[in-house]
C-alpha cells in the first residue's frame, strides 16, 4: 500500500515538474522569437516551382542534419564526426547563386498546423530545446527553401491532391539525363512511376551507412559524368554536402533525400510510416538484411558501386 502510493507520488511529482519546465522552455522559446523574429521559408510548392524556374541545385537541412552540426548524436545510418559537422556547418551558411538552402518550414505556430498530429509535436519539442541553437546557423535575410519539399506526404495534415503536387515535383527532372547517387537498397524509382519522364537513368550505389567515410570517391566518381546531367542525390548529409561542391563545379545537384518513400506512402495512402518492400525505409525501422531483389532494368542503370 505504501509502496503504491510512493509510487504515484513519485509519478505525479515527474510530471508536475517535467509540465512547469516545459512551460519556462515555452516562455523561453517566445522570448526568442519576439527578439529575433523567424527565418524565411518557402511553402513547398513554392520550392518547387523556383526549383523548375530557376534550374536550381539544393542543398537540405533536417533535424539530422542538425544534431550533426552540433554534434549532439550519431544517426541510425551515419556516424557523426568534426568533418562532416564543418562541412555541414559550411553549406548551411553559404551564399552561392543558385544554390538553394532548405530547412524545415516549422518555425511557427502556424507552420505547425499543417503537420501531422505526430510532426506537429515532434517539432514543437525540438524547437523548444534547440530554437536557438538553429538561429545561431541562419541568416534572417536569406529566403530559404522548404527542405521538406521532398517530404511532403505522411508530416502533414492534409493529404488530398497530394499526387498532383508528386506531379509538379516530377517536372524537376522531366525530359533530363539523370544520375542518381544512393545508398545501397534506395532504389529510388523503382517500382513506381517517379522516375518515368526521364530522358535517362544512371546510378553511382553508395554504402547505405556512413556515407561520409566515402566521400572523395563518391564525388570523383560523380565528377566523371557530363555537367549536363542532372544530379540527383539520396545519401542522408552527404547528399546536403555534395549538392554544393557538385554546383560549385557546374553541375546542377539536388539533395532528394526520402522522397521515393515518401511517394511509396502517398501511392499506397499510407497514415503511417510502414515498411516499404525491397527498400531500406530507415523511417519505418526496416532495414534489409536478406536481400534476393532482382530488377533487369534496375540492374541496368547500375554503372558503378562504391
Amino acid at each position: 500500500m505504501i509502496k503504491s502510493l510512493l509510487i504515484k507520488f513519485i509519478d505525479l511529482s515527474f510530471k508536475a515538474i517535467m509540465k512547469f519546465y516545459l512551460f519556462i522552455l515555452g516562455i523561453k522559446d517566445k522570448i526568442i522569437i519576439m527578439k529575433y523574429g523567424v527565418p524565411n521559408v518557402l511553402t513547398a510548392e513554392q520550392s518547387v516551382d523556383k526549383i523548375i524556374r530557376n534550374k536550381a541545385s539544393v542543398a537540405r537541412f533536417g533535424d539530422g542534419e542538425f544534431k550533426l552540426m552540433y554534434n549532439i548524436a550519431d544517426l541510425k545510418f551515419q556516424k557523426r564526426n568534426k568533418l562532416l559537422s564543418k562541412r555541414l556547418r559550411e553549406v548551411i551558411t553559404s551564399n552561392v547563386d543558385n544554390l538553394y538552402i532548405g530547412i524545415p518550414k516549422i518555425f511557427t505556430e502556424k507552420d505547425l498546423i499543417y503537420r501531422s498530429n505526430e510532426s506537429h509535436i515532434f517539432w514543437k519539442k525540438h524547437l523548444l530545446k534547440y530554437r536557438k541553437k538553429w538561429y545561431k546557423l541562419l541568416d534572417f535575410n536569406y529566403i530559404y527553401i522548404n527542405a521538406s519539399f521532398t517530404r511532403n506526404y505522411i508530416g502533414i495534415k492534409n493529404k488530398n491532391n497530394i499526387l498532383e503536387y508528386f506531379n509538379k515535383v516530377k517536372k524537376i527532372w522531366e525530359h533530363r539525363d539523370v544520375i542518381i547517387v544512393e545508398g545501397k537498397f534506395s532504389r529510388v524509382g523503382v517500382g513506381n512511376d517517379l522516375l518515368n519522364n526521364t530522358k535517362s537513368i544512371s546510378r553511382i550505389i553508395a554504402p547505405a551507412e556512413n556515407a561520409f567515410d566515402y566521400y572523395e570517391k563518391i564525388l570523383n566518381t560523380i565528377l566523371e559524368y557530363p555537367q549536363s546531367d542532372l544530379i540527383l542525390i539520396a545519401l542522408g548529409p552527404t547528399a546536403t554536402i555534395l549538392a554544393k561542391d557538385l554546383h560549385t563545379r557546374g553541375y546542377q545537384a539536388i539533395d532528394i533525400g526520402h522522397i521515393d518513400i515518401e511517394y511509396e506512402w502517398a501511392l499506397k495512402k499510407a497514415q503511417t510510416k510502414i515498411p516499404i518492400s525491397n527498400k531500406y525505409t530507415i523511417e519505418a525501422n526496416s532495414p534489409i538484411l536478406n536481400d534476393n531483389f532482382t530488377n533487369v532494368e534496375y540492374e541496368a542503370q547500375i554503372k558503378r558501386y562504391i
